[in-house]
């Protein structure tokens, strides 16, 4: 639970334009979700390393009659590159954690995290704030990211290739209206991807990708079994484009079980891994969610 503000807290409170914060449910690990963007990411100083030092002590001798010091507060640092640390989770979340819990749907349980303010710090905060179901507070502004929005694409990294006879067998069940097509302007080539319409709501289209020798960080987290250079993509392609978020948000909701069903298939029958649009592992339970549209 929050407690009142510390020092610190008042101080970046007063300086006029206060660092953006990371607001997420309580407990979260904070080290696993900057691994899928910063693969070198680590603790200067762990929260239990943090914990320890600010814990009172006892002073010994007479003199003191057992009196007990407080130690200063010492807030635990999260490199995610050099030059862009983390602070926290902050002895108190402050004005941060009460706009993303009045504002965000937050539980008051929180863990409130001091960002550094530049532009790929904040980036990785608004995606693991999404895929956590956390928010993003700077001054009066809060963001809190819909899980959804890193489900337009979805891609899957098996160890083994598939082309597209094999995907079109593989999504047979999951997709049964899908169909062959070609996806750029050169129809004389043949079918390069599969494509599922969604009455009203767009279209699925998935695609086996060229092998790349570089594969995101998040699969450094996964059993090496399970992962793999080659990659099949799962991306949802919106009705025709209109000016009202709402609809679209909408469709997309309604095309979400489609998604989620080629990507399991795929993943099952290829022993592979799916990563969001994000970089982020989506595991069974988030494409549970994503069947379920949230």
């Amino acid at each position: 639970m929050t407690t009142p503000w510390t020092v610190d807290d008042r101080r970046a409170a007063a300086t006029g334009s206060p660092a953006p914060h990371l607001v997420v449910p309580a407990g979260t690990d904070l080290l696993a979700l900057a691994r899928p963007w910063y693969g070198g990411a680590g603790w200067l100083l762990s929260p239990a390393d943090a914990r320890a030092r600010t814990l009172p002590v006892v002073a010994v001798g007479a003199r003191f009659r057992g009196a007990r010091v407080q130690a200063p507060v010492v807030v635990p640092r999260l490199e995610l590159a050099p030059g862009q640390v983390v602070e926290g989770p902050l002895a108190s979340g402050g004005p941060a954690a009460a706009s993303a819990v009045a504002h965000a749907g937050l539980r008051p349980d929180v863990d409130t995290y001091r960002m550094p303010g530049d532009p790929a710090s904040v980036a990785w905060a608004t995606a693991a704030a999404r895929h956590c179901g956390g928010a993003v507070v700077a001054g009066a502004d809060v963001v809190a990211p819909r899980a959804l929005d890193a489900a337009v694409r979805l891609t899957v990294y098996a160890p083994r290739p598939a082309d597209l006879t094999d995907v079109a067998a593989l999504l047979h069940a999951a997709l049964p209206l899908a169909r062959p097509v070609r996806t750029d302007a050169a129809p004389d080539d043949g079918a390069d991807a599969i494509r599922h319409d969604v009455d009203y709501d767009g279209a699925v289209v998935v695609r086996p990708e060229v092998a790349g020798a570089a594969m995101p960080p998040a699969l450094r987290t996964v059993d090496w079994r399970r992962v793999g250079p080659h990659a099949c993509t799962v991306a949802w392609l919106a009705p025709l484009p209109d000016d009202d978020p709402a609809r679209d948000l909408l469709a997309l909701r309604r095309a979400a079980p489609w998604l989620a069903r080629a990507a399991r298939a795929l993943r099952d029958g290829l022993d592979g891994t799916v990563l969001d649009a994000e970089g982020f592992v989506v595991d069974d339970a988030a494409l549970a969610a994503l069947a379920a549209g949230r």
